[in-house]
């Protein structure tokens, strides 16, 4: 075994602090120790489904990307798949070393592939370091599922988002979760952008963790095409949940049909029917008391307490710098006080976007009052509505939310970053200097 990675290895550090601190050392003292030319440890990123370089050597400033190990392609596959080393030719695959041979080692947890490790040598690979670096493997994915400890139902309702700020507000919820485990059924109403399928995938996690979960926006008008489809969702579903979303929608005739496959299919699952505070629609009496036996109404923001949305704001702040990589920028005073005072007709959805805006078109590391007003900045890139047929403002949206993920994932590496996105290191200048990045 390497001798001066000993201590590393048996270091005190464990979980997130042996990733972030332990890893990046180990991993160049190994490389060095085994003479190996160039080496990379890819992990998948907390809350993420997105890769991050975690540990690098032999690259210098200017790094490289692996562009055959591209996340669903065949290469991809194939080493998500092997349970043993695979090689990549150096005459065959594009490498960094002029003269070298790679393998590499998919990491796992459990069942779940979190990554992997590579590494160039000019030699060939010798069979104890081959099966040491397997065995690294397996440490590291050991260490990366310390950092996903498994909840208990406490544990998720006690979880610290902006979410479970908000349903601490709901009237009701902890009788509607007892029913509905009961029942199998629960209908979640209220205005728009509410957090009606969030909420729905809280209670399912919480009841059901490790279920299929399945949405449906809307269902279809003939009525011989609804039956065929409920028996196909409530197959895809199984024992998990279906969610029917847009009840109010619902003619007589999908109601009466849907009544009559709840009481009558056989379905094991759950199900949660969602709408508006209101159904506008003339509703058939059984329907009625099938989507009412267990209800919940949620509350528009604008009834939340001061104090509630004050600490809501800075939760979803919180939540929005850290996925925007600027998990250093505050929110300043007046800034927090005037986004309180706003009203948000399509509540979560329009108080996230006017939270969005201040981070995007923030240039400092404070955002203040100048930076919330949207149109008086270029930076104004919030997320358009999937009705808004403005295609520059859209694009413009998709292009920083990708290179600000190449950032992240790339800790900046703009040759990195330029080869991952598929573009050139100038366009890719460019680009950062119209969108404010640079």
């Amino acid at each position: 075994m390497p001798s001066q990675t000993i201590p590393l290895l048996a270091s005190e550090k464990m979980g997130k602090d042996w990733m972030d601190f332990v890893l990046p050392i180990l991993w160049e003292g190994l490389c060095t120790e085994l003479g190996l030319s160039a080496g990379v440890v890819v992990l998948k990123a907390e809350e993420e489904d997105s890769f991050y370089e975690s540990a690098s050597f032999g690259y210098g400033e200017d790094g490289f990307y692996y562009s055959f190990l591209n996340r669903g392609s065949d290469h991809w596959e194939e080493l998500m798949h092997s349970p043993e080393p695979v090689f990549f030719s150096g005459t065959e695959f594009e490498l960094f070393g002029k003269k070298t041979n790679a393998f590499a080692i998919r990491i796992s947890y459990g069942q779940t592939k979190i990554g992997f490790l590579l590494a160039e040598m000019e030699e060939t690979l010798v069979l104890p370091f081959g099966i040491f670096l397997t065995l690294f493997a397996e440490k590291i994915g050991n260490e990366w599922g310390k950092t996903k400890p498994s909840l208990g139902i406490q544990e998720i309702l006690r979880e610290g988002n902006s979410h479970s700020l908000y349903r601490k507000e709901i009237p009701n919820l902890e009788l509607a979760r007892l029913e509905f485990a009961k029942q199998k059924v629960l209908t979640i109403l209220g205005p728009p952008g509410s957090g009606k399928k969030t909420l729905a995938k809280w209670i399912h996690q919480t009841q059901l963790p490790g279920a299929p979960f399945l949405v449906v926006e809307s269902l279809p008008d003939h009525f011989g095409k609804l039956e065929k489809a409920l028996s196909v969702w409530g197959s895809e579903s199984r024992s998990g949940s279906l969610v029917l979303s847009g009840i109010q929608f619902l003619n007589l005739g999908q109601q009466q049909i849907l009544s009559d496959w709840w009481s009558k299919s056989g379905y094991s699952g759950s199900l949660f029917l969602l709408g508006p505070e209101e159904i506008g629609q003339e509703l058939l009496p059984e329907f009625e008391r099938f989507f009412r036996k267990n209800s919940l109404v949620l509350l528009s923001l604008r009834f939340l307490p001061k104090a509630s949305l004050q600490t809501l704001v800075q939760n979803i702040f919180e939540e929005l710098c850290n996925s925007q990589n600027r998990s250093g920028l505050r929110l300043g005073d007046s800034s927090l006080q005037e986004l309180v005072s706003r009203s948000y007709p399509g509540n979560f959805a329009d108080l996230r976007n006017a939270i969005l805006t201040g981070i995007l078109t923030c240039r400092s590391n404070q955002v203040e009052l100048a930076d919330l007003e949207p149109g008086k900045s270029k930076m104004d890139l919030e997320i358009p509505d999937a009705e808004d047929l403005d295609l520059r403002r859209g694009t413009e949206a998709l292009e920083r939310q990708k290179i600000l993920l190449a950032m992240r994932i790339f800790s900046g590496n703009q040759i990195r970053m330029a080869k991952a996105l598929g573009i050139s290191r100038g366009s890719l200048q460019y680009k950062m200097k119209q969108l404010g990045l640079t």
